[in-house]
């Protein structure tokens, strides 16, 4: 693996997606790997709230310090169980 990259996008309706994308993976044959988690509004503003992020602040930085630079999927999903977060999880090779 080459570089990761921390995939953050807030939608115009108020979902989310966060996750991650690792470039270049031997496992793979040198193809990416790209992990998201699609939060609706509801869950999404639950999961700030959790967080203690204000939706003013800079929330990509934010879930940087929480989740790590590269994002911890296993951490991300755990915290997510614990506070009863809904997502949809996304898996792309290629």
């Amino acid at each position: 693996m080459t570089e990761s990259a921390f995939l953050y996008t807030l939608n115009p309706d108020g979902s989310a997606i966060i996750g991650y994308e690792d470039y270049d993976v031997d496992i793979f044959d040198g193809d990416d790997y790209e992990v998201t988690y699609l939060l609706d509004s509801a869950n999404f503003t639950n999961l700030l709230h959790h967080l203690n992020i204000p939706l003013n602040h800079d929330t990509k930085k934010q879930l940087k310090k929480e989740f790590g630079q590269h994002f911890d999927s296993r951490k991300f999903e755990d915290f997510c169980k614990n506070h009863n977060i809904r997502y949809e999880r996304n898996v792309r090779i290629g």
